[in-house]
């Protein structure tokens, strides 16, 4: 009963977010001027194939991720599985989480190693909201914030604020790399309190333990956070290309401004909505309405999300592929998951948080 009204709840916030983005954009014919505009069909090709090459790359990472731990594994089912559990992410109305699909399924082939499957999940979504914020800290420094004459001087305002715990977050995941570097990482009596907090402690046990088996590839971690920033770097390029797609001659932030924009909005995209749908949306209007001129139509940020979010789309249709040519093990699966997903959340009272896609958000 519990998870169906926490369910409720974010569906409907969900749904109540969208529907008010819609709202405003048909009050201030945003998409009327989209109608309008010309579009460049060549640069929003290119913004799908941007997309695809980000999304299929952060499969690739955590196949390296599972092979780094010496779990049998091949590339070909990486992203078979990969690109189903991206699908199930992107529609997960009533359906379980992409992340917890791919963590079942590994972890159904890995007999007695069920612990480095689900590690190898943690630690790839860990990387990559590291990455985000990473990628907008170092951008919010060659970004001259004095030269933007926002339409919205107090949304512009926020947006500084908002950087400034970008960069706060980038900082605090750099010292906690350093802590994670301490031999006494995890075994001190602080780490054995935080394990017995109730509802939350099993969930930092289970970190703690994805992190230790990392912890000893020092250079392979490396190499993999130099691939998550360039990750990063393409999702970036991939909304910018949709924007100067739909909005041919005008007014938009800048290339670099979208290094900016593009990370804290897919920040915002983790939060537990289903899909990530609403978060997302929202806060690249916001980010969006914040750094552009008064030439900008208010809801031009939203419209660009959608259009950002039907890219997503066509690259999730190669896991409807997947899924099509084996459905009957799929659902089996799925129905594993499912149990699973219930069995977690009456363990620790809380429901099972969704993510995007990193593949696409946090990826």
């Amino acid at each position: 009963m519990k998870k169906t009204a926490i369910n409720v709840l974010k569906y409907g916030a969900s749904l109540s977010i969208l529907v008010w983005l819609f709202w405003k954009a048909s009050s201030d014919d945003a998409f009327g001027t989209l109608r309008d505009q010309p579009k460049d069909w060549p640069l929003l090709a290119a913004a799908v194939g941007l997309c695809f090459t980000a999304i299929t790359a952060t499969i690739v990472r955590w196949f390296l991720l599972v092979r780094a731990l010496k779990l049998p594994f091949t590339l070909p089912e990486a992203l078979r599985l990969g690109y189903i559990g991206f699908l199930f992410t992107f529609l997960t109305l009533g359906v379980v989480g992409g992340d917890l699909v791919k963590s079942i399924f590994l972890a159904r082939g890995q007999k007695g190693r069920r612990t480095e499957a689900v590690a190898t999940v943690v630690i790839d979504r860990i990387i990559g909201l590291y990455a985000l914020f990473v990628v907008a800290a170092i951008a919010i420094f060659f970004v001259d914030f004095g030269a933007i004459q926002s339409a919205d001087p107090t949304k512009l305002a926020a947006v500084k604020t908002l950087c400034w715990v970008a960069v706060g977050a980038a900082i605090f995941g750099t010292i906690l790399l350093v802590i994670i570097a301490l031999p006494s990482f995890g075994n001190t009596p602080l780490s054995e309190a935080a394990f017995r907090i109730p509802k939350v402690g099993e969930g930092i046990k289970r970190v703690v333990t994805a992190i230790k088996m990392y912890r000893g590839k020092p250079r392979f971690m490396a190499g993999i956070g130099v691939m998550s920033l360039l990750i990063h770097c393409c999702f970036a390029c991939s909304v910018y290309l949709v924007a100067r797609g739909l909005y041919v001659g005008m007014s938009l932030p800048s290339f670099g401004e979208h290094f900016v924009i593009v990370p804290l909005a897919m920040v915002a995209n983790t939060l537990p909505l289903p899909g990530g749908l609403g978060g997302f949306e929202f806060a690249l209007d916001f980010l969006y309405r914040g750094m552009s001129t008064a030439a900008v139509a208010e809801s031009q940020g939203f419209v660009i999300a959608l259009g950002y979010r039907i890219a997503t789309l066509f690259v999730a249709m190669v896991g409807v592929f997947f899924y099509l040519s084996r459905r009957q093990e799929v659902n089996e699966l799925l129905e594993e998951a499912h149990r699973e997903e219930i069995a977690e959340h009456d363990a620790s009272g809380a429901a099972v948080q969704h993510d995007e896609s990193l593949a696409t958000s946090i990826r």
